[in-house]
């Protein structure tokens, strides 16, 4: 699409967890299609100020506001700053957890986990609500693929984001009738700074693993994740509302493929061998 396409000009947005990764580009993506963003972040103000700093080229008028999404009042103050009258979208895409197995949790990392996205989101959408246009005001929640799939020690944040997916579905409903509308977005594997550090010594493997087994041939990065979210906001994707949408390039459908597929090939197969498996 060209520069020219602008077709979310004079749209405001408000994206938690803004600073990085998804957040970040989804941010970039929806200033080149021409909504005014504000990002949020809870502690890296320069890499914030970056983001603010490229959206505000394409479209002027970016600003990074500091959140805690574990505190209420923080919450309350984050929408009390936005100082708008109007917002088009919420986008709900920051998430924090512990990542352990479910035994090995503590009571205060289970709550800041719900606190963050089921909690607050609830919240956040109250606040919002005053503020969306009933013309296509949209709430969009970022999920996760754990949600639909056993990822180690995710046990926790997939419970979150999978009330988070029900509490989609509910606003839906319960907004619907005003204008106002709701949907989640499920993506894959993205190629961000968390993958990163989740996987440690493990991280060249693996994504060379997603490249070489993932039905497009690509691990996702933030760029390509980010297309999905800002196409949930077009006035085109009102009839998704309560629609929780996957954005993994057919990765998870064909995931226990890839597993055989990665095994064999690990233990030396080819695509000449006997086997309807390899080489796909």
């Amino acid at each position: 699409m060209s520069d020219a396409y602008r077709p979310l000009q004079g749209k405001v947005a408000l994206i938690t967890g803004g600073s990085r990764g998804l957040g970040a580009a989804t941010a970039r993506h929806l200033a080149r299609w021409g909504t005014r963003v504000v990002i949020t972040y809870r502690r890296q103000a320069e890499a914030a100020q970056q983001v603010v700093d490229s959206c505000s080229e394409l479209t002027p008028g970016a600003r990074a506001i500091q959140l805690d999404l574990v505190e209420e009042e923080s919450v309350r103050d984050a929408f009390r700053a936005l100082d708008e009258d109007r917002l088009d979208f919420l986008i709900a895409n920051a998430a924090a957890t512990a990542l352990k197995p479910l035994l090995g949790l503590k009571l205060h990392q289970i709550d800041k986990t719900f606190a963050i996205s089921v909690r607050h989101f609830i919240l956040m959408a109250q606040l919002a609500f005053p503020l969306l246009d009933t013309t296509g005001g949209r709430i969009v929640a970022v999920s996760g693929a754990d949600t639909v799939g056993y990822i180690p020690s995710h046990g926790l944040l997939a419970a979150a984001k999978a009330s988070m997916e029900t509490l989609v579905r509910y606003l839906a409903a319960e907004l619907g009738p005003t204008g106002v509308t709701a949907v989640g977005v499920l993506p894959g594997y993205i190629d961000t700074d968390s993958i990163q550090m989740m996987t440690g010594p493990l991280y060249d493997i693996l994504k060379q693993a997603e490249i070489e087994t993932h039905p497009l041939r690509e691990a996702a990065t933030p760029e390509q994740a980010a297309e999905a979210v800002a196409l949930m906001c077009l006035p085109e994707a009102r009839w998704l509302n309560g629609q929780i949408v996957h954005n993994d390039g057919g990765g998870l459908y064909a995931m226990q493929g890839r597993f055989f597929q990665a095994a064999a090939e690990a233990k030396g197969a080819t695509a000449g061998d006997d086997s309807p498996i390899i080489g796909l």
